[in-house]
C-alpha cells in the first residue's frame, strides 16, 4: 500500500468537513480532483472508506481505522517538515484559543510574558474565540490548545464547549485544570436604584462565567433579564461603567486601580469561582515538553490574576472603597436583596456551580 501525504491530507479534510465539495473548497482543488483522489485511495485500501449520503459522506469501518493512522502519519510529516527548516526562520508555532472571559488585556500580557520565558524558541499565537467555537477549531486543526473556564465540579470538558452533537467529542479532548478564577458581580455607580438586575452585559453567551448571572437573576426574578452581548471583557466593563447594566467580571479586572472606577459590587449577589482550564487534543502526538511547558505557562499566567484570598486585603477598589472579600455562601442567597427586592423573595437560589 503506497499512499502519499497529499492524498492523506485530502482524506483528512473530507473527514473534517464531511463533504467532498467543502474539502475541495478548503484545499483549493476542484471537486473532481478530490473525488478522483478518494477513489484511488479506496482502490489502494481495497474497500470503501466513505459511505455516500445525500448530503455528504461519513466514514466506514475501514475509513475510521485509516483516519486514526492518517492523523499520526500527518503529524510526523509535519514534524519532519519543521525539523528540516531553519529553526531561526521557522520556529515551532503553538496556537492557543482563549475565551473572552480570560482574554482581557492584563491576562493576555501575562500569558505572553510567561510564555517568552518558558516556551523559549516557540512562537506562541493567541486567538480569542467564543466557548462554542473551541471544539470546531480543534476539529479543523486551527488551534493546538484552548484556555477556557469550566465549572469546578465538571467531569467532562467537552460538555462545556457548546452544544454541538458530536458523539466522539469526549474522546477527542482532555482537560488540565490550572487555577480557580474568581468573578465578582458589579454594576455602575451611576445606575439608578431598582434597575440593576434588569439588564446584564456579557462577553460570551456559552461561557459558564457569563451564563451564570443571567440565570441567577432569571430564577430570582421569575423573568429573564435583557442581555447585551459585547464580545470582550473590556467592552463589558466599559458598558457596565456607563450604566448599561450589571456583569460578572474577573476580580483582577474589576479591581484594577487605574481602569475600574465607576463600578461597585452588585448587592445580594455572590462572587463565584470557575476553573481556568487548558483543553488539549487527547491524541496530540507532539513532544511532551511542549505540553508541559504550555501547561506551566498558562498555570503561572492565570495564577497571577486569580481570585483574591478572603484572608488577604483587597487588591483594588470599586467606587473608592475596598472590595469586599467575602464570597457569599449559596445557603445565604434567599435572604439577599437587590435594590429593594429585585432579588428578594422566597425563590430558591440556583446551584452556584451552574454552567448550563
Amino acid at each position: 500500500m503506497d499512499i502519499d501525504a497529499r492524498t492523506l491530507r485530502t482524506f483528512r479534510e473530507v473527514t473534517l468537513t464531511g463533504s467532498f465539495t467543502q474539502a475541495a473548497r478548503r484545499l483549493g482543488y476542484s471537486q473532481s480532483s478530490v473525488t478522483a483522489q478518494m477513489r484511488a485511495l479506496e482502490r489502494q485500501v481495497g474497500e470503501p472508506v466513505f459511505e455516500r449520503l445525500p448530503n455528504g459522506v461519513r466514514l466506514t469501518r475501514a475509513g475510521t481505522v485509516l483516519r486514526d493512522y492518517a492523523r499520526q502519519i500527518l503529524t510526523l510529516v509535519g514534524e519532519m517538515e519543521t525539523a528540516l527548516r531553519r529553526p531561526a526562520a521557522n520556529p515551532p508555532r503553538l496556537t492557543i484559543g482563549i475565551v473572552p472571559a480570560l482574554a482581557y488585556g492584563q491576562q493576555l500580557a501575562r500569558v505572553t510574558h510567561v510564555g517568552r520565558r518558558l516556551l523559549s524558541g516557540v512562537q506562541l499565537a493567541l486567538r480569542i474565540m467564543g466557548t462554542a467555537e473551541v471544539h470546531d477549531a480543534f476539529r479543523a486543526g486551527a488551534i493546538d490548545g484552548a484556555l477556557v473556564l469550566t465549572a469546578v465540579d465538571a467531569d467532562d470538558p467537552a460538555d462545556l464547549l457548546g452544544d454541538q452533537p458530536y458523539a466522539e467529542r469526549s474522546d477527542d479532548l482532555t482537560e488540565i485544570r490550572l487555577q480557580e478564577v474568581e468573578f465578582v458581580p458589579v454594576t455602575g455607580t451611576g445606575r439608578r436604584p431598582g434597575g440593576h438586575g434588569r439588564q446584564v452585559v456579557i462577553a460570551d453567551p456559552d461561557c459558564p462565567s457569563q451564563r451564570w448571572l443571567p440565570e441567577f437573576l432569571r430564577l430570582r426574578c421569575d423573568s429573564p433579564p435583557e442581555i447585551h452581548e459585547l464580545g470582550s471583557m473590556a467592552g463589558v466593563r466599559a458598558a457596565t461603567q456607563s450604566g448599561l447594566g450589571c456583569a460578572m467580571l474577573p476580580t483582577a479586572l474589576a479591581a484594577d486601580h487605574e481602569e475600574a472606577g465607576g463600578l461597585r459590587p452588585l448587592p445580594g449577589v455572590p462572587r463565584m469561582r470557575w476553573n481556568a482550564s487548558l483543553i488539549l487534543g487527547r491524541h496530540d502526538t507532539r513532544p511532551a515538553v511542549d505540553r508541559q511547558n504550555l501547561t506551566e505557562t498558562l498555570r503561572q499566567a492565570t495564577a497571577l490574576g486569580r481570585a483574591v484570598h478572603p484572608a488577604a486585603p483587597a487588591v483594588g477598589v470599586l467606587e473608592g472603597n475596598a472590595l469586599e472579600d467575602d464570597v457569599i455562601e449559596a445557603g445565604a442567597l434567599d435572604t439577599g436583596v437587590l435594590d429593594g427586592g429585585v432579588l428578594g423573595g422566597g425563590t430558591t437560589a440556583p446551584d452556584p456551580s451552574i454552567a448550563s
